[in-house]
């Protein structure tokens, strides 16, 4: 159960402290000097224990010289302060020590050499035993009980070691079909985000023509209802990650004025039809730049928001933060505050629970899953923190969480990339050219719309395989968009034939993995292939303006 060398120091410590107590109870019974004489055999016997197990390395001999040296010594020593029969039940405790090996064969061997000792005893030591046990009989006793203490050990071990394996069986099917869930999790958010590519692309490009109010009113409702949709595939795929274990943070450095000003812009729009007024108070006393991950304090915070609005009419919501310095450590203290509904005190346990909704009859005309507050809990957690709601019915509730963040040095958040995309202007671009690469027309329609819109020349082509021969002999796209799953050369497939000509512009022309992944660690997957980075699908236009940013050349940039 513990390893060789754990074991032998438990078994060896054992020693010591049987020895231990025989010297002290000779000192204590006896005079000084028949205590000295125990003590030299005590620190003899343990030497000689000590080098055995320094010396070989074979478990068995090893384990079998330990307890021949501690029966012997337990028993002279026994000589000596006039307690022989001890040695018996200090056989029993070695024995049973051994079991953390979980191998029935080292109880045998214990066993067999205590037997061996407790024969020499009888033949050298007869009359001694009589004396001092009472009689043969209840030295027999201590014999029989040394058996069964020993049947019963080994029986202890089989039944622990089976019991072991089924567990091991069982962890290992759970790890299979959480590796299957995974799987199939990936597989259908693949599927489902691909055709959402093309109803989110569709209506925003739609929603950019010279559309009746009416026909604009059909669109908003249509991309209202995807981004709902698309909310609650992410929060599955969420809860299945932080429910096997796979989820990461990925701290970065962020400015919290940034993330907070970005956030409420956000939910303005949402709080357009309503009479409540949203806004944020940050103490004096927290940074501006702090070392997180700025991703996931952003999806607390959203869903917080989410609910508030979700729930109020009209009146407030309210955004607090403040801190403190812990160590090398910051502790971010936020809280959301609403005028909205509440909620009952009896439903408080419910509303951290997966699944569920409070109130579910009276506003069952709400969407959701009902992951989005279980997953707020498991992310503060996961940031070292916790969250917490005090509610009145009928008046309010207040969400409060915690979580452990890093200082950001100012220098290092000022560059382009760590700060929020979000808060860059539109881009338009003069003279710029890309190429998008996908098997799926509709796909490319919709890549092809979206990026025309940045003042973009836009090329298309179906596959991998066409993608080289374009590139053969045209050099003029400053960067290609390249969908990872495709038919016969799939996207990784192409960036290596890219990558490996030894034409110098396919060497270092900016290739953007577009994918319907989402999973964690997509990313580095890309980068670690070769991409220069990922666009995820449905292609969100602010990250979309990111990466042109980054990635268009300065002065076409305007």
């Amino acid at each position: 159960m513990f390893g060789y060398a754990k074991t032998i120091r438990l078994v060896i410590l054992e020693f010591l402290i049987c020895m231990a107590v025989h010297v002290g109870y000779v000192f204590y019974k006896f005079d000084v000097e028949t205590g000295i004489k125990a003590l030299i055999v005590s620190i003899a016997f343990a030497m000689v224990s000590i080098l055995v197990s320094l010396i070989i390395k074979k478990p068995k001999i090893v384990v079998c010289t330990n307890v021949l040296l501690m029966i012997l010594a337990t028993e002279y020593l026994g000589v000596i302060a006039k307690s022989l029969a001890f040695s018996a039940f200090i056989s029993i405790v070695i024995t049973a020590s051994l079991t953390i090996f979980m191998e029935m064969g080292y109880i045998i061997y214990s066993y067999v050499v205590g037997m061996l000792a407790a024969l020499v005893n009888y033949f050298f030591f007869k009359s001694y035993i009589v004396s001092n046990s009472g009689s043969m009989f209840i030295y027999s006793v201590y014999l029989a009980i040394y058996t069964i203490a020993s049947l019963n050990l080994c029986v202890i071990v089989k039944y622990s070691k089976n019991l072991m394996l089924k567990l091991e069986d069982k962890v290992l099917e759970a790890q299979q079909a959480n590796e299957s869930k995974m799987m199939f999790l990936a597989n259908i958010s693949h599927e489902i985000r691909t055709p959402m590519n093309a109803i989110c692309g569709m209506t925003e490009l739609a929603a950019r023509e010279d559309n009746s109010p009416i026909v604009n009113e059909y669109i908003s409702g249509i991309q209202s209802s995807g981004k709902v949709l698309l909310s609650i595939v992410n929060d599955i795929l969420d809860y299945a990650k932080l429910e096997s274990g796979k989820f990461e943070i990925v701290p970065v450095n962020y400015s919290l004025k940034f993330l907070l000003d970005d956030i409420t812009n956000m939910m303005q729009i949402r709080l357009s039809d309503k009479q409540v007024t949203l806004k944020y108070t940050i103490d004096d006393n927290v940074p501006k730049f702090l070392y997180g991950d700025e991703i996931r304090f952003r999806q607390i915070l959203f869903n917080l928001l989410s609910n508030a609005i979700k729930y109020t009419e009209q009146g407030y919501i309210t955004i607090r933060v403040s801190g403190k310095q812990e160590g090398d450590d910051y502790r971010l203290f936020v809280s959301v505050t609403d005028s909205g509904i509440g909620i009952r005190k009896d439903d408080f346990e419910k509303i951290f629970v997966s699944f569920q909704q409070v109130d579910s009859r009276k506003y069952r005309n709400h969407e959701g899953t009902g992951l989005g507050l279980a997953i707020c809990k498991e992310l503060t957690i996961l940031m070292g923190g916790s969250i917490h709601v005090e509610s009145t019915y009928g008046v309010g509730s207040k969400f409060s969480f915690d979580i452990l963040q890093k200082l950001a040095r100012e220098v290092e958040v000022v560059s382009k990339e760590s700060l929020n995309p979000k808060a860059e202007n539109k881009l338009m671009v003069e003279g710029g050219k890309v190429l998008v690469v996908d098997d799926n027309r509709v796909n490319l329609k919709v890549a092809q719309g979206l990026l025309r819109t940045f003042g973009l020349t836009v090329d298309t082509c179906l596959g991998g395989k066409e993608c080289v021969e374009i590139l053969k002999d045209n050099h003029t796209y400053d960067i290609i968009f390249l969908d990872h799953m495709m038919p016969e050369m799939d996207g990784i497939d192409t960036l290596r034939v890219i990558r490996g000509s030894e034409d110098e512009y396919l060497r270092s022309v900016p290739v953007i993995a577009l994918t319907a992944n989402v999973m964690d660690g997509v990313r580095e997957i890309f980068i670690a292939e070769g991409f220069d980075d990922y666009v995820s699908k449905p292609i969100d236009m602010i990250w979309m303006n990111s990466i042109l940013r980054k990635f268009i050349p300065f002065d076409k940039q305007r």
